[in-house]
């Protein structure tokens, strides 16, 4: 049986009700932004100091790390087949002077090794804050926040709002889409057409043969949301009001200074201590 919604966690949401869930939304994209350029800047000494941050922030979050991991096989099967080319055709400018092992244009050196380790950890650190943000906040959320940070833009006649809402409504129909894929193939199985026999190829001709059908029902949803929107007189811009205004409290700058201050120490200290990894 073809399972798809428990290898593809984007865009879903969980709420356990958490402090990382009960956060200014703000809060959490200015600290997810944090991580990305944290994660551009450093080295791989940085990086092994800020997941203990990344630990932390998850335990409070209390989303099941099993469920991430398993969510995530896609993306680490994936991410592991990189590392292995980073490995076997790294050509450093030291490359020679440490060669494990070599033959024709491959080889395995210990610049490679520690070169691929950073470029996953790297990776896996963008990963993971940008999953968490989906996983800790709402549709409604992520988006009023997005449409607060970005007001400024909208005195230069930027449409900020309708930009946000079709944004965020793209990124959440991923899960939907996925559970349609589902549905549809349960629909073949049951009239005799199995996803799991033969090759790679042949299976993915087989998925193939839904992506018109699931396109369709795409189309069908996105119908359906703009006549609930008209019908609900919907209506973007600068003059749309909102029932719940967002308002940060002090607990959450002091969050948001705290992750501050975690990553500059983790940039910072392995430059004073000398700490480097060849």
């Amino acid at each position: 049986m073809l399972e798809l919604q428990r290898n593809v966690i984007f865009g879903q949401y969980i709420d356990t009700r958490s402090l990382v869930h009960r956060l200014d939304p703000r809060i959490k994209i200015v600290s997810m932004w944090l991580f990305v350029i944290f994660s551009f800047l450093v080295e791989l000494p940085g990086l092994l100091l800020s997941l203990p941050l990344l630990l932390m922030i998850h335990l409070i979050a209390g989303i099941d790390f099993r469920y991430i991991l398993s969510g995530s096989r896609i993306f680490l099967i994936f991410l592991a087949v990189i590392a292995v080319f980073q490995i076997l055709f790294y050509r450093g400018a030291f490359a020679e002077q440490n060669v494990l092992w070599e033959w024709w244009i491959v080889g395995v050196s210990v610049e490679g090794i520690f070169f691929a380790i950073m470029i996953s950890l790297r990776v896996i650190v963008l990963y993971y804050v940008v999953t968490m943000l989906m996983l800790a906040t709402s549709l409604v959320d992520l988006t009023d926040g997005l449409e607060l940070m970005f007001l400024p833009l909208q005195r230069i006649r930027v449409p900020v709002n309708e930009l946000t809402l079709v944004s965020v409504i793209a990124i959440k129909f991923v899960p939907i889409f996925i559970g349609e894929l589902e549905r549809l193939a349960r629909a073949q199985t049951a009239r005799g057409i199995s996803f799991e026999g033969g090759g790679p190829i042949m299976r993915a001709r087989r998925i193939g043969r839904l992506l018109i059908p699931i396109f369709l029902s795409g189309f069908r949803r996105a119908d359906l949301l703009t006549m609930a929107m008209d019908t609900r007189c919907y209506q973007g811009g600068a003059n749309r009001t909102k029932l719940r205004r967002m308002q940060s409290s002090s607990a959450d700058w002091l969050v948001l200074g705290f992750v501050a201050l975690w990553l500059i120490a983790a940039w910072q200290i392995p430059n004073l201590i000398g700490w480097t990894i060849p």
